[in-house]
């Protein structure tokens, strides 16, 4: 039960999907009237909440992240002659102590993140985690002003700030009210991580994007595409700016060079405040879409198998060779290896690292006329699940053609010696898995899927090593 707990909570942390949504409501947040409401007098502070919700949700590593853009964003609006001396402590460019004010704002930021996500994780890990999130979630500004007040006492000792100055903070009218909204949001992240719907959900995002990883190559064209964007932002604010002073001028008002720059650099903060909203509907488009995609998806796998059915199969199979003879490179996993004890025979394959394979129940006909289909189906299912965890990785695919026929077309950089290891420890599963019955086996044919002919003649080709692992007494595999 642990094990599952720790693969449920490891599929939430390494979300991408997760940390982006963060780091976009975060910049969001930080130019937008969220983050820092000034209604007079009042004056409220949210902006820190996005870190405090990544470390809960996610993990210390990715709460640090969320820092780092907190401290980045703050930098940036601290880079203006409107600001107060105050905050031109925050600036590189206005402080005069560019590495100072990098630490204070960047830094200390980083460390609040990474500090707060660290306790949320010590609080997963003690016996009644939902009470230590919330003290946690409680502290939380309470470490900020500590980490920013601190960096400010020792980098700006003249600022007349220092750790004296966190009472204060905790004085301020405000502080229940934002320390109440604060742990609202965690207990609500904390209850959504642990949801099983949820995690289901990121299960499925994760296995459309492992299917759909033969797109990989379009990250380029992606990321031209935001630099055109980042581009054609900066291209608005200077032409608005632009405008501004010609308008100016033709009623005769002068603007300073510091005017002229707090402008472009109030227009650059709005612009970052919507291109960060336009990314976040995106992102919450692209992930629906996603789902949408993994409804469609689920549909055309094989019910009782979990596995791609014939036509889904060799039309991915297809893409997937498409993809590999183009020469792009396939990351792979070694698998756990066992004695030998299939019968090898015609071992002429050298050291390669694709493979085509198709599998058969022995004797399956026999098994369904002597004990009914339920029982059938039963074996059919365990044979799909181990034959599928013969040969872990993500480029891997794996077929149910009909009855007890399976196919794999496996892109992993394994060697003969691997697939050998890797079946024996399959037959190994098989014949000591609880059916009831007579042990479990299977016949087996293996190509090598580095010749440059189709999935379909693959097949053809390993059918025929298969029938021949039938007709020289089943139970062992043939290599061509």
């Amino acid at each position: 039960m642990r094990s599952f707990f720790k693969k449920r909570s490891e599929k939430v942390e390494n979300n991408l999907y997760m940390l982006l949504f963060f780091i976009t409501i975060e910049l969001f947040m930080s130019f937008s009237f969220l983050g820092y409401v000034h209604i007079e007098p009042l004056s409220l502070t949210f902006v820190y909440i996005p870190v405090l919700a990544a470390g809960c949700m996610l993990g210390p590593g990715q709460a640090a992240v969320v820092g780092a853009v907190f401290g980045l964003a703050s930098m940036w609006k601290a880079s203006a002659f409107y600001v107060g001396a105050g905050d031109a402590i925050f600036s590189p460019s206005m402080s005069g102590e560019p590495l100072s004010s990098l630490l204070l704002s960047v830094g200390a930021r980083t460390l609040f993140g990474l500090v707060t996500g660290l306790l949320f994780y010590a609080a997963r890990k003690c016996l009644h985690p939902f009470p230590w999130t919330v003290i946690v979630a409680v502290v939380g500004r309470v470490i900020h002003t500590v980490f920013v007040y601190g960096f400010m006492g020792v980098l700006f000792p003249a600022s007349g700030y220092g750790l004296g100055n966190v009472l204060d903070d905790v004085r301020r009218w405000d502080y229940l009210p934002c320390t109440l909204i604060t742990v609202a949001i965690v207990i609500l992240c904390y209850f959504l991580r642990e949801s099983e719907v949820f995690v289901s959900f990121l299960q499925r995002i994760d296995e459309v994007d492992r299917i759909n990883f033969i797109i990989l190559p379009r990250r380029r064209c992606r990321t031209v595409i935001f630099l055109l964007v980042l581009f054609s932002s900066f291209s608005v604010a200077l032409y608005f700016t632009n405008r501004l002073e010609t308008v100016m001028r033709q009623y005769d008002i002068v603007l300073s060079h510091e005017i002229s720059f707090d402008i472009m650099h109030l227009q650059l903060q709005f612009l970052m405040g919507m291109l960060s909203l336009a990314i976040l509907v995106i992102l919450i488009i692209v992930i629906y879409q996603k789902n949408i995609d993994y409804r469609y998806y689920e549909a055309r796998l094989d019910d009782l198998t979990g596995l791609f059915g014939r036509q889904q199969f060799f039309q991915l199979g297809e893409r997937l060779l498409e993809y590999r003879r183009k020469g792009r490179g396939l990351r792979g996993k070694t698998p756990a290896g066992s004695d030998k004890r299939f019968i090898i025979r015609k071992v002429s394959l050298s050291q390669c690292n694709a493979y085509f394979i198709i599998l058969d129940i022995d004797s399956f006909k026999n098994i369904n006329d002597t004990y009914g289909h339920p029982v059938g189906d039963r074996i059919i299912a365990t044979v799909a699940q181990n034959f599928r965890a013969s040969f872990p990785g993500e480029h891997n695919i794996f077929g149910r053609l009909g009855g007890d026929e399976f196919v794999a077309l496996i892109l992993e950089p394994l060697t003969e010696e691997e697939v050998t290891q890797s079946l024996n420890a399959m037959k190994t599963r098989l014949v000591q898995a609880d059916t009831g019955l007579m042990p479990i086996t299977c016949s087996v044919g293996i190509i090598s899927a580095t010749e440059p002919c189709s999935l379909e003649e693959m097949y053809r080709k390993a059918d025929r090593l298969l029938y021949e692992a039938k007709k020289n007494g089943k139970d062992q595999f043939i290599f061509a």
